[in-house]
């Protein structure tokens, strides 16, 4: 198929979430497809960067300026768009997507997120897939009780302008795919029958054997975006709530918090005892010096890459309900599951203190990501829902 992929942002480098799940489906697709590419950049993106998509047929970048996104969310305060919505939009890129589509004569369009719904000229192709991706009507929801006051109306707005354009861009479309059933319960029913659950994968690099130091850097380690709101939350509850119960209990782990963009909140954590690294080259390295990954998130939506690739890894995990509800492993004996800071607290004792049940989960863990969470069988979930077109 001559399929069109759509992004809001270049796929290069992973450092966020809708990236890597963008790179890994592009280069899953371009296996039986003939891929041309168009995505939004707000940063200028290099040549050495371009390459790493050099497995499409065509790629073109438009670039999404400051002073564009800033006149954009002016005029999301007189229309009912998302506000994410509003900051994405551009006519350039509809002018783009359709030429694309008549001049390599389209197949087939896969669009990743609702924010580039205002830019899709619907007209100009037959067949069109979205990939929600997660529902982000819940995870604005859940930050309002956490706004500041003078925030809290706006984050309210969002939510309502959210879901209601989740619901409605979706008569749009002929198919969609959704990362979790958590994220999927989230929509209307009536949705339901074409909306299809395809959770993100791990690198087949995670399942490398790769040198495993003798001794370790660090007791914990928590990674990801950590500009990304329900991660500086994360960490914030890591090192405000669960992080006393430890120190109470006179232990003081070694902690690292990695990942790009870390807030500055997140940086103020940095002291003789806590590293934060920023952006690192290889994730997988800073893993594999920890003695356990912890994974304290109380908010947002869909499967945490950082859980499924420090199981592939063969680290053990912690995390909170909330993480694991999109995961759907068992606590026990492919990870700890631990509700409320002194449930985790005594989770990081337990392992930290007991090597040999550490061992086990590892065991388990893996085997569980390498049976469920292999982006090959990803894609070709993927694949099945692309061979709609023709059914």
């Amino acid at each position: 198929m001559r399929l069109l992929v759509a992004l809001p942002r270049f796929p290069w480098p992973l450092e966020k979430g809708d990236k890597l799940r963008a790179w890994f489906q592009l280069k899953g697709l371009a296996e039986n497809h003939e891929i041309h590419l168009v995505c939004l950049s707000e940063d200028k993106v290099s040549d050495a960067d371009l390459e790493q998509v050099s497995f499409c047929k065509t790629v073109q970048v438009i670039h999404l300026p400051k002073l564009k996104i800033a006149w954009n969310l002016f005029g999301a305060l007189f229309n009912r768009l998302p506000f994410q919505v509003n900051y994405y939009k551009s006519n350039k890129m509809r002018r783009v997507i359709a030429d694309t589509i008549a001049k390599h004569n389209i197949e087939g369009n896969f669009v990743q997120l609702i924010r580039l719904g205002e830019n899709l000229p619907f007209e100009a192709s037959d067949f069109w897939v979205l990939d929600y991706m997660d529902t982000f009507s819940i995870g604005m929801q859940q930050r309002i009780a956490n706004s500041k006051f003078w925030a809290r109306p706006l984050v309210k707005s969002e939510t309502r302008r959210l879901r209601a354009y989740e619901s409605s861009i979706a008569a749009k479309f002929d198919e969609m795919t959704i990362i979790s059933d958590r994220d999927a319960d989230g929509l209307p029913s009536a949705i339901r029958s074409h909306l299809h659950i395809i959770p993100n994968g791990v690198s087949e690099s995670f399942f490398e054997d790769l040198p495993r130091p003798e001794t370790k850097d660090f007791d914990l380690i928590f990674f990801g975006n950590m500009g990304y709101h329900p991660n500086v939350q994360g960490a914030k509850w890591l090192m405000e709530e669960v992080l006393p119960i430890l120190h109470e209990r006179g232990i003081r782990p070694k902690i690292c918090i990695a990942g790009a963009r870390p807030a500055a909140v997140v940086k103020s954590f940095e002291g003789p005892e806590v590293t934060v690294t920023g952006f690192v080259d290889d994730i997988r390295t800073y893993v594999l010096r920890s003695k356990v990954s912890v994974v304290p998130l109380v908010g947002g939506q869909g499967l945490q890459n950082k859980l499924i690739e420090s199981m592939a890894l063969g680290v053990p995990v912690i995390t909170t309900p909330l993480s694991n509800s999109a995961l759907g492993a068992e606590s026990g004996k492919e990870l700890l599951v631990c509700d409320g800071p002194q449930a985790f607290a005594e989770g990081i004792i337990d392992l930290l203190s007991n090597a040999e049940k550490g061992a086990q989960l590892v065991v388990n863990s893996r085997k569980f990501v390498e049976e469920n969470f292999r982006w090959q069988a990803m894609n070709a979930k993927l694949e099945k829902v692309l061979a709609k077109k023709d059914s």
